[in-house]
């Protein structure tokens, strides 16, 4: 048998380990470089997800900086693709989000580069008024009422029939309200002392002052933010039921309409119900209502129900790809007849859209802060008590609003112990008061009114 050996002097070992490790950084590069946009968008939003449904995650910089590069990739190796104007405004969905957790002002700095990059250096699509929407929050924010003012105005007379339309209108009218409007309709920034006057003028406008104060008040309560409380199931749909005979319908609509209570009278809320008795009431007609309305949130109570009597526990779905078999029954059970109606390869399609909106971040922020506070609560009387955590689901009723949208499943009424607990007043109540805890919370955080 021949054998032959190759003999290298350390020179040309060098250069041979060289020219390898070049040749396989070469080949490495010719994969990613022979990954399609799509390919490279959907990896980008797969970690993305990873990132929303983990609190844990959220806490270090770190792991919002690997998703922004992943995104950030898709735009400047695909600058003319269709998915590069998506990525740059997630990009700035994520900048945006990490300000809300660093505090830093660079992070909101570089949130609104790219907001500003969506809106200026790409055509006109559905994602030009939110990215105009959000740049005129952030100038709003930092108090620059003329700035703020003038892009919202923008919003509702180039792109009236865009979904940030109404809110944007909203939005002029109130900084209209606060601050100075010169002759042209434009706020001004600076706000205007007044001078000095006599004793009996002075007089004469704090009456007028005093005359004005009841209207103002009603303003302000008609000008807060509202939330629309959907009671799931109803009429001739009763949802899930317990050995004892206890109907998820009723459940759901006791929690509403403490919530509601709640909101309104503890956090001066306006609120909205979808159905207010037991009446039946159609999913796409629950999410129409909270659109036609401009609501700003859209919370959706439930009982749950599993073939397996021993579930129990509390969880929280915002819209998004199931990635277990359970959370895909429990949208399956909500969804009724609706599953089928809905194709997978169609809410795939959904879901993409979903990611390059505000919507998806704030829900995932909605799902936990009530979430948290649902545990918190009903682990005080409810000793069992479990924390199923925040999840994602195709849930028909989340995909056709516009806002921020969640759906609250408070227990399994298929699980002896805590059906027991659902058919209690008390511990129904207790429920009802951390969810609305949990939304108050989330506004606040957020900062959403003025």
């Amino acid at each position: 048998m021949l054998t032959s050996r190759l003999h290298l002097k350390p020179k040309n070992a060098a250069f041979v380990a060289g020219l390898v490790f070049l040749c396989a950084q070469i080949s490495s590069t010719a994969a990613e470089t022979s990954r399609s946009s799509d390919d490279l968008y959907y990896l980008a939003q797969k970690s993305y997800y990873h990132l929303m449904k983990s609190p844990d995650k959220q806490k270090f910089r770190h792991h919002w900086d690997e998703v922004i590069h992943k995104f950030s990739k898709v735009a400047e190796r695909y600058p003319k693709s269709s998915q590069a104007r998506k990525a740059v405004f997630t990009v700035a969905k994520l900048y945006d989000g990490l300000h809300g957790v660093s505090k830093n002002a660079k992070d909101l700095d570089r949130a609104f580069h790219h907001y500003k990059k969506v809106a200026r250096d790409f055509s006109p699509s559905t994602l030009t008024d939110d990215a105009l929407f959000e740049l005129a929050r952030i100038y709003r924010d930092r108090k620059n009422f003329s700035s703020a003012a003038r892009i919202f105005k923008t919003i509702f007379e180039k792109y009236p029939d865009g979904d940030r339309a109404k809110n944007a209108r909203l939005q002029y009218q109130r900084l209209a309200a606060i601050v100075p409007v010169r002759k042209t309709g434009e706020p001004s920034a600076r706000l205007v002392v007044p001078e000095k006057k006599s004793a009996p003028r002075r007089l004469e406008k704090k009456r007028m002052v005093a005359t004005k104060t009841k209207p103002s008040a009603d303003k302000r309560k008609s000008s807060a933010p509202l939330i629309v409380v959907d009671a799931g199931h109803g009429g001739k749909d009763y949802g899930a039921k317990s050995a004892g005979g206890v109907y998820e319908k009723n459940v759901n609509l006791i929690i509403s309409r403490h919530v509601k209570t709640m909101l309104v009278r503890r956090f001066k809320y306006r609120v909205v119900m979808t159905r207010k008795d037991d009446t039946f009431v159609p999913l796409k007609g629950r999410s129409e209502i909270a659109n036609n309305r401009n609501a700003e949130l859209f919370v959706s109570i439930h009982a749950n129900a599993a073939a397996r009597k021993s579930a129990h526990g509390i969880e929280t779905y915002f819209l998004g790809e199931a990635n277990n078999e359970r959370a895909l029954a429990t949208a399956a059970r909500e969804n009724g007849a609706l599953v089928y109606s809905v194709k997978d390869d169609q809410v795939q399609k959904i879901l993409a859209s979903l990611i390059t909106t505000t919507k998806i971040n704030d829900s995932s922020r909605l799902a936990g802060a009530v979430q948290d506070s649902l545990f918190r609560s009903s682990k005080k009387k409810f000793r069992e008590s479990k924390n199923l955590g925040v999840k994602e689901g195709p849930f028909y009723v989340l995909h056709g609003t516009k806002m921020p949208s969640i759906l609250v499943e408070v227990g399994f009424l298929t699980n002896r112990k805590e059906s027991r607990m659902l058919a209690k007043p008390d511990y129904l109540y207790g429920l009802a008061s951390s969810i609305a805890e949990g939304v108050h919370k989330y506004m606040q955080d957020k900062s959403l009114s003025i």
